[in-house]
């Protein structure tokens, strides 16, 4: 790795937000939030004549993430709380990041640099969330997520990119109810009485085909398939404060 007039990476981030009151129990709220990354390391494969295997490492990456929310809170009783939110999102970048390609490949292939969207990319997210007060002290967590699929490439059989990068389409749509429910009890022990939480989280109720990987080759017969997704799964819950 050639590292002769590397500079620093830096990032510069900021935010802003308005709170409205509409009635005593609903409030509005906008918000708007910016990141940028200069100076990101990247890797090319060297281009110089009679080269192979060479690797130049610059820092001439950028990375730059924007976007609005609008988040609206409705206050049901003193001990539950509605929430809903949508993002309307950009995040662009350089591919060629140091830690994109050696942070998650043992043996990367390094092709040349784009600046597409970035693996994270969703451009719009709708979340729902709350806590629910249920007699018999129980009280219910819902969390409802849906968002785009994030972007991804094609390559052919010796892993070239065909076409722009994480412009070949996206991955299906995200949709996961989550759904936590907990009950307290105070435990007595050596005089004292311990606040507890005990209860059962269930995560993708609905058990929604959320897949994580796609066949990109073009010439597999798979091409084109998504596989790999996490199905309903269940697990206990149990706290204590002391």
């Amino acid at each position: 790795l050639d590292h002769n007039g590397l500079k620093t990476p830096y990032s510069l981030s900021w935010q802003f937000q308005v709170d409205r009151e509409l009635t005593r129990r609903l409030l509005f709220r906008f918000g708007y939030e910016q990141r940028e990354t200069h100076n990101d390391f990247l890797v090319e494969a060297f281009a110089g004549p009679n080269n192979t295997g060479t690797l130049l490492l610059a820092s001439s990456g950028r990375q730059r993430y924007r976007e609005f929310q609008w988040t609206v809170r409705y206050q049901l009783s003193e001990r539950s709380n509605f929430f809903a939110s949508y993002v309307r999102s950009r995040a662009t970048g350089d591919l060629n990041s140091f830690d994109a390609l050696f942070g998650n490949f043992p043996n990367p292939v390094i092709r040349p640099n784009e600046r597409s969207r970035l693996p994270y990319d969703a451009p719009n997210r709708f979340l729902f969330w709350g806590m629910i007060a249920l007699p018999w002290k129980l009280r219910a967590s819902p969390v409802l997520d849906v968002r785009n699929g994030f972007p991804f490439s094609v390559v052919d059989s010796e892993l070239n990119f065909v076409g722009p990068r994480n412009r070949a389409g996206r991955f299906p749509t995200f949709a996961s109810l989550d759904l936590q429910l907990t009950r307290g009890f105070a435990i007595p022990f050596l005089g004292k009485k311990y606040q507890t939480q005990i209860g059962i989280k269930v995560f993708n109720v609905t058990n929604h085909f959320n897949p994580r990987d796609f066949q990109a080759n073009i010439f597999s017969p798979n091409f084109g398939g998504f596989s790999n997704g996490i199905g309903r799964r269940f697990r206990g819950k149990f706290e204590i404060a002391f």
